[in-house]
């Protein structure tokens, strides 16, 4: 039986190889002597092989989800629509978290981090935002070897002596720059308010801008899951989706299809060495997420920072934006993610509080009915404050006032109806 294989890096130490064998089965086993960063909750370090049915997720959840964004990467590298082992071993060069994927006898270009940044302007910046529309354009340059999760249109840059640049062989990227869901008026700019609403409520979250290239608004998210030193270096850190922690293919992402849903997801940080921590932490942003209607708000959507063997801590938000401002959406839409079984927007009740704090491994954080009620209550009351300062101070912001005319009163609105339930 022949086989083909990838060399799999953690933050900068090798940790692993994946084997494609010639069955098309993949599988995924530790370097003898590896100790550092799992690649993944559902693959702890040890010295068995992991088989397909554990490796896929992981592996498909570093690709995109959009059918058309793989499809583009898949003809310009003349490679299988659905490969995963071939598109990553074309892109795997700068992935989400820390891991890196290369030929074996790249590795060691790749942990002499050989790479380099060039230069792009602005007006090259806004013509990349521009094409995201139309993937097979704009979305991996001939030399860049990055990938990014999800489905929304996206690329990376870093952010390198004071400019913008692209990122060539295994330099790493810094942030992520996003147009928007097309069909969502202003989604961009929903998505920073929502980012800095969360950030203003003291919830952990990503940095973000709003700025606009050659005319084009972005959405500008810096890389949690990166470091800069103080050198320049950019440390990688490792992360996973919860889906990915799961065992669950991107596919699967929402409850409705069979992914994860809270119990799930409680039940993963209850095993976490910070289990208190992250399960009052998860607890606080599925609850701000319910708030302002974030009917997007997946297991993708959340994911967990790891460092060595006993270090698994939930990473700040990202991708947070509501529903609220689109009449559709606040009419029909329901949440990613219920709460003690209730997903409809701005209906709550303690008797659903009481059923997500029934949870078993709640009552290890110190978690009940008083307290998600206390905080429900205690988020609805702020959010709407919060959201108000935050228009006033970027009322200056292109686009903000109409945003605001769309938002504000049914977030508020929102709000107000949860915390009548209670």
């Amino acid at each position: 039986m022949t086989s083909t294989s990838l060399s799999v890096v953690i933050s900068h130490v090798p940790a692993g190889t994946l084997t494609l064998d010639d069955h098309g089965a993949l599988s995924f086993r530790y370097r003898d002597g590896y100790r550092g960063t799992p690649l993944s909750l559902s693959m702890p370090v040890s010295n068995r092989a992991y088989p397909q049915k554990v490796v896929l997720p992981y592996f498909q959840g570093l690709l995109p989800d959009s059918e058309a964004v793989r499809r583009s990467i898949a003809r310009r590298y003349d490679v299988g629509l659905n490969n995963v082992f071939a598109l990553l071993s074309h892109i795997g060069l700068d992935l989400p978290g820390g891991v890196q994927l290369c030929a074996p006898h790249d590795l060691d270009d790749v942990l002499r981090r050989s790479g380099s940044y060039e230069p792009i302007t602005d007006r090259e910046i806004g013509a990349r935002l521009r094409g995201l529309d139309a993937p097979e354009d704009s979305w991996v340059g001939m030399s860049e070897h990055w990938s990014l999760g999800g489905n929304q249109g996206k690329f990376a840059l870093a952010w390198h002596d004071g400019v913008w640049c692209s990122c060539m062989g295994s330099a790493a990227t810094t942030h992520i720059f996003k147009n928007g869901i097309a069909g969502y008026r202003l989604q961009a700019l929903n998505e920073f308010l929502c980012m800095r609403l969360a950030r203003a409520c003291g919830i952990p979250v990503a940095e973000v801008s709003y700025e606009v290239f050659d005319g084009t608004p972005a959405i500008i998210v810096s890389r949690y899951d990166r470091l800069t030193t103080a050198d320049g270096t950019v440390v990688r850190l490792h992360q996973e989706d919860l889906c990915q922690a799961l065992r669950v293919p991107p596919r699967q992402k929402y409850t409705s299809d069979g992914g994860p849903d809270a119990n799930a997801i409680l039940g993963l940080l209850a095993t976490t060495p910070q289990a208190k921590e992250n399960m009052r932490l998860f607890t606080v942003m599925l609850f701000f997420n319910c708030l302002i209607g974030a009917t997007d708000a997946h297991a993708k959507n959340y994911s967990m920072l790891l460092q060595g063997e006993d270090r698994a801590l939930l990473a700040p938000l990202y991708d947070v934006a509501s529903a609220l401002p689109y009449d559709s959406l606040r009419r029909d839409g329901r949440l990613a993610m219920s709460i003690g079984g209730e997903n409809r927007l701005g209906r709550m009740s303690v008797n659903a509080l009481e059923r997500y704090a029934r949870n078993g491994h709640l009552e290890r954080a110190g978690v009940d009915a008083d307290w998600c009620v206390s905080l429900m209550r205690g988020l609805a009351d702020r959010i709407p404050a919060e959201a108000e300062a935050l228009f006033g101070t970027l009322a200056d912001v292109e686009g903000m006032a109409e945003l605001q005319a769309h938002m504000e009163d049914p977030l508020r609105r929102n709000c107000r109806a949860v915390a009548t339930g209670l």
